[in-house]
């Protein structure tokens, strides 16, 4: 008879490596599955920005070290938007670091299997087993290219964009559960890290550069990575008109702009997925947990995912631990893990989609016109916005610059107000699964105002 473990978490990413050590610290069982082999896991694209607050936060909770030597390539200070405008409006300081994403995914690893958490690569994760509607494992094939079942008290669902446990599971399972992956949920990126002939000027910032011929959310990235390293790329979603277009091509179209080919050579170029939309507003059915961009926890305005990934291992690990006391692994008894999510960044996240849309409602050449003038501020896009109150003449002095656009000024009102109503629902998120519907339909309700 095969091992039953306690937790199998599914996916060595930040979120599942963070789930693991927690849960293998605490006295469970756990095995951690990856497809990838060992000394490929850690090795994905993606922007390599990571908050320094909260990897140092995770790390102080794992009893891990934080990033520390050749994993960090450099601080970073600040996160700018910018335009063709040759001022920088809108400035937000952002402090963390730039790590290499492999050397340090290969680390956590290690502190994984130094925590004693059984790590089984090159294994496929097929669905969950479903038993008197409850998850209670895992199907896979493994090395031998043999279909295996595993058991287990809780499955935590690290698999990435994909969410191999939560899209395969049974329809009818758990209906608050969103089950669905859509092309609306997620961006085809292609991402380069390039290394200049000459110093970039960038260093501490991460930058979003808004171009009107890049698809939505409309922008190129550029990551400062080194004196004269740049972590590079760009992404949409690819419906509609935009179906059949080339992300690599649009962002070489892009790059061209600002440093021509002839002035830097490319040390790594790759295609890859970012989720770009609210996190799940419920993540967590009988016997199962999804955490990380499995979830959607990425920022969808920046889209950066480790440090929510790495938060919400975490979460998922100390839910798991407390319904396993218990043995009680009913959505009711893991509903506590949405409240977790939602009072750290689950809330920040809702708030971040809202100025994404908006900003894809304004176009950049709008956008331009209300930095210009001022119509848009810094206060705009923190938690300033919902902390605070607008005065009369501070609304007249906006109408003020934005004449002739006016309908320009209804859109930023309208995205400031649900920004708002939005932060409301999120910090009164249903205690229990039995008002969560009546929670949903208001929030979505809200987004849809948007569109």
């Amino acid at each position: 008879m095969s091992e039953t473990f306690d937790v199998i978490v599914v996916g060595a990413g930040p979120a599942g490596v963070s789930a693991a050590i927690y849960c293998q610290q605490k006295g469970l069982n756990t095995l951690l599955l990856d497809s990838k082999p060992k000394k490929e896991i850690g090795d994905k694209v993606c922007g390599e920005a990571i908050s320094k607050k909260t990897v140092h936060n995770v790390s102080e909770k794992l009893n891990v070290e934080p990033p520390t030597g050749g994993e960090i390539n450099t601080n970073v200070e600040q996160l700018v938007l910018r335009t063709s405008l040759p001022v920088d409006h809108i400035s937000l300081p952002a402090i963390g670091y730039m790590v290499d994403r492999y050397i340090y995914g290969q680390r956590l690893l290690a502190n994984a299997t130094k925590a004693g958490v059984k790590i089984q690569d090159n294994t496929r994760v097929i669905s969950a087993l479903v038993e008197s509607n409850t998850v209670k494992g895992v199907k896979i094939r493994n090395k031998q290219g043999q279909n295996e079942n595993l058991y287990c008290s809780i499955v935590i669902d690290c698999s990435g964009i994909l969410a191999v446990v939560r899209t395969n599971l049974p329809k009818d399972f758990e209906t608050l559960l969103n089950k669905e992956l859509t092309k609306a949920d997620y961006a085809s990126c292609y991402r380069e890290i390039i290394e200049l002939e000459e110093d970039h000027n960038l260093e501490g910032k991460i930058v979003l550069q808004y171009e009107g011929d890049i698809p939505k959310p409309g922008y190129i990235w550029f990551f400062a990575d080194g004196k004269r390293k740049l972590n590079c790329g760009t992404g949409f979603i690819k419906t509609g008109k935009n179906k059949e277009r080339s992300v690599k091509a649009v962002y070489f179209n892009a790059i061209e702009k600002y440093y021509p080919k002839e002035t830097y050579r490319t040390l790594d170029g790759r295609g890859g997925t970012v989720p770009i939309r609210p996190p799940l507003w419920n993540a967590v059915a009988p016997g199962l947990i999804v955490a990380g961009d499995a979830a959607f926890h990425a920022d969808p305005l920046t889209a950066e995912g480790h440090g929510p990934a790495l938060l919400a291992g975490y979460y998922a690990a100390k839910t798991s631990l407390n319904a396993i006391k218990n043995n009680n692994v009913s959505t009711e008894s893991l509903w506590k893990y949405n409240k977790l999510i939602m009072e750290d960044f689950g809330n920040e996240h809702a708030r971040y989609r809202v100025l994404t849309i908006a900003l894809n409602r304004l176009g950049v050449k709008n956008l331009e016109f209300l930095l210009k003038r001022k119509v848009v501020k810094k206060s705009d896009l923190t938690s300033e916005l919902v902390t605070g109150k607008e005065s009369i003449l501070s609304l007249l002095g906006r109408t003020i610059r934005c004449f002739p656009r006016l309908h320009l000024l209804l859109i930023v009102k309208k995205a400031m107000s649900l920004s708002k109503k939005i932060d409301e629902l999120c910090r009164n998120y249903p205690n229990s699964p039995q008002t969560f519907m009546e929670w949903k339909k208001k929030i979505e309700k809200i987004y849809r105002k948007l569109e």
